[in-house]
């Protein structure tokens, strides 16, 4: 019983271009290979294609485009529906949450501009002053017009909503009160 129970069976990989090995490096779109000589050669060999979408289901209707059947797809930002004859036809159903409407809330950090709805990278809302690169106030979620009763802000965030009140967060930083309000009544 001397010998390992697992053999190694490692190879290595050179770099087409150089004759170097490649290496497994990380990148901010995931992981792979690389030329050993970076920055001499820049050879690099994706590990993975996370770009591709997963098929989730194959629908009954028909792409309007060109006949071929539309499939219900995971991709990088959710769930989507798109036709099977992808990368020959682009078509897509876009059924994207809309963004809520907006209104005009001066910007609380630079008093110039006003916070717009912004859609992030993994596809999720959130706000930001449109003055940005000069201004880079961001908020998680909704801003509400709301006066907070410990620093006189004007802007918080919703935390909870029952069926009498509203949980509110002041949105100041040195402050960040949270307190209570009744609900209108409709």
């Amino acid at each position: 019983m001397s010998e390992p129970l697992f053999q190694h069976t490692k190879t290595e990989e050179c770099c087409p271009q150089c004759g170097s090995p490649l290496q497994i490096k990380q990148g901010k779109k995931g992981k792979f290979l690389g030329c050993s000589a970076y920055p001499a050669c820049d050879y690099l060999k994706p590990l993975s294609n996370q770009s591709e979408s997963r098929i989730i289901k194959q629908l009954d209707e028909c792409c309007p485009q060109c006949g071929h059947p539309l499939l219900v797809r995971q991709g990088n930002f959710g769930m989507f529906i798109g036709c099977g004859n992808y990368p020959q036809c682009h078509f897509i159903v876009h059924e994207d949450e809309q963004p809520p409407a907006e209104e005009n809330i001066a910007c609380p950090e630079c008093g110039k501009g006003e916070l717009i709805s912004r859609r992030g990278r993994q596809g999720k809302y959130f706000y930001a002053c449109n003055r940005y690169p000069h201004c880079k106030f961001t908020l998680p979620g909704k801003p509400y017009l709301q006066d907070c009763p410990q620093c006189g802000g004007h802007i918080c965030l919703l935390k909870k909503e029952n069926e009498t009140y509203r949980t509110f967060l002041c949105v100041n930083k040195s402050c960040r009160h949270q307190f209570d309000r009744e609900k209108e009544k409709t």
